[in-house]
């Protein structure tokens, strides 16, 4: 798998100048060198982890957030989840990186269902993204509302608003 950093800097935990930077200047958080710990050491067992490439992981509160790219199956996200899980001590989910905002927000929001993604410009020059979600979908968001919202927006990079229709 390819990571932000090196590889050796990561086992080690000794960073050399360069994956000191990206640590200083927060390209790389402290959640994601937590996962790429966990995701090195998972290499050898997991032998899918070789084709893939890490993006970022996201801490949501109740959850940890883990996007990678480049053609897993789900059966593998699965896999991946739960050894990831039972090595963190926290429920993790793992979802593709695509850059299809559409796409990405409806693997984030899964199991509820997406009715679609409206794009509104604010005089400001601001954007929002408003997600339509079905009312019977309702119980899988309804209490973490707005830990969805904020999880769209630092993955997304785009202020984000869910509704039930």
């Amino acid at each position: 798998m390819k990571y932000p950093l090196d590889r050796i800097c990561i086992k080690s935990g000794v960073y050399c100048p360069s994956c000191q930077r990206k640590i200083e200047t927060g390209v790389v958080s402290e959640v994601d060198l937590q996962v790429l710990r966990e995701l090195v050491n998972l290499e050898d067992k997991l032998k899918q982890l070789k084709k893939g490439e890490y993006v970022k992981s996201v801490d949501t509160g109740s959850e940890i957030l883990v996007l990678i790219k480049n053609g897993f199956d789900q059966s593998e996200l699965a896999q991946l989840e739960k050894e990831l899980s039972s090595t963190l001590g926290r429920r993790v989910k793992v979802i593709e990186y695509v850059n299809d905002t559409k796409k990405l927000i409806e693997q984030i929001i899964a199991p509820a269902s997406l009715l679609g993604v409206n794009k509104i410009w604010l005089p400001t020059g601001e954007e929002l993204v408003t997600i339509r979600v079905s009312k019977r979908d309702r119980r899988f968001l309804a209490r973490n509302k707005e830990q969805y919202e904020a999880t769209i927006e630092k993955v997304t990079g785009v202020k984000a608003r869910i509704v039930f229709e």
